[in-house]
């Protein structure tokens, strides 16, 4: 009987350093909050890396399909993710903390033209292929917009800077990491309209007590700097046509 309590009390007291964060990040990339072959650069990898060196806890990134997101929870292949409510897998099942900080989607323009709402809108746009955009937007593509597609941000990019169309939306971030890597200045692109803005959380099943504790103590006292952040994150791994040279 005293054996047992005694195994019992030795795992009640086992350190939160002997448990990890194993985080889902879409293969897709997220940049430039984490990218690369294994998810291992960018914004969030090097915060997480600051949370593992505060706390003692594993932290890491693994690429999982977002529809594969919800399967590796149930499976264990996986305890935490970062995503808006909207887009969080088994959230009846996941502990959100933060938001640790907010995704907009900006609308950039080449220069000259300053759009003061999305009714000002005319003449061509670049956008992700298969991405939904807000219904404000959708409404004039086709009638006062004409799309043209890129299969990913670093292509949306390059059709953008050679002047292939007047308009793009990208994440404000993203957009500013992909101009400093060609030495663009992206302040003489941006302007005033929004087009989604949603906060971004870390979920953490909720069985995971420990790990919850400690990401909420940390992230209580951390604030996210990306502005700081950006000139210094490395480029991100080459994978398609597209070279990103200054």
């Amino acid at each position: 009987m005293r054996l047992a309590l005694l195994l019992i009390a030795a795992f009640w007291c086992l350190p939160v350093s002997s448990q990890s964060l194993k985080i889902m990040g879409s293969d897709e990339g997220f940049l430039p909050f984490y990218y690369g072959n294994s998810l291992n650069k960018g914004i969030l990898v090097e915060v997480m890396d600051e949370f593992t060196l505060q706390t003692g806890i594993a932290a890491d990134f693994h690429p999982t399909p977002r529809k594969r997101q919800a399967w590796a929870l149930e499976a264990e292949l996986a305890n935490a993710v970062f995503a808006s409510p909207r887009w969080m897998p088994l959230p009846d099942r996941i502990h959100t903390v933060g938001p640790v900080l907010t995704w907009r989607d900006r609308v950039f323009a080449q220069p000259g033209r300053q759009p003061d709402s999305f009714d000002d809108l005319q003449g061509s746009i670049c956008l992700r292929k298969w991405f939904v955009y807000s219904d404000r937007l959708e409404r004039r593509i086709g009638t006062e917009l004409v799309r043209y597609n890129g299969y990913n941000a670093e292509q949306m990019l390059d059709m953008f800077l050679h002047k292939r169309c007047d308009y793009i939306v990208m994440n404000d971030m993203e957009f500013r990491f992909l101009a400093l890597l060609v030495d663009v200045d992206p302040d003489r692109y941006s302007t005033e309209l929004i087009d989604a803005e949603w906060p971004v959380y870390l979920g953490i099943l909720k069985t995971e007590t420990a790990l919850i504790e400690a990401a909420e103590a940390f992230f209580a006292n951390h604030i996210i700097d990306v502005e700081s952040m950006l000139p210094n994150l490395p480029p991100p791994d080459r994978h398609g046509s597209m070279q990103l040279n200054k």
